[in-house]
């Protein structure tokens, strides 16, 4: 499985119900939720499929950027 972000970017508040829908399937996941991102886990092709009927939502892959080495080096010289 694999987890994604659904963002949704409607003019309208996003609704709610839709954690509910999505938490109701076997297959998805949903791990975390805010007024209009929801971070879920599991396969993309189920999580499509259960938003067929739900507009202004974009589907993406989640990414991790890893934080650059904080220490001062000094250069030989």
């Amino acid at each position: 499985m694999s987890r994604f972000i659904l963002r949704f970017s409607g003019a309208a508040m996003a609704p709610e119900n839709l954690a509910a829908t999505l938490s109701s399937q076997k297959s998805i996941k949903v791990l975390d939720s805010t007024a209009k991102m929801l971070l879920i886990d599991g396969r993309r092709s189920d999580i499509e499929s259960a938003l067929t009927t739900c507009s202004g939502w974009t589907l993406t892959p989640e990414t991790f950027t890893p934080l650059p080495d904080g220490k001062v080096k000094a250069k030989p010289g």
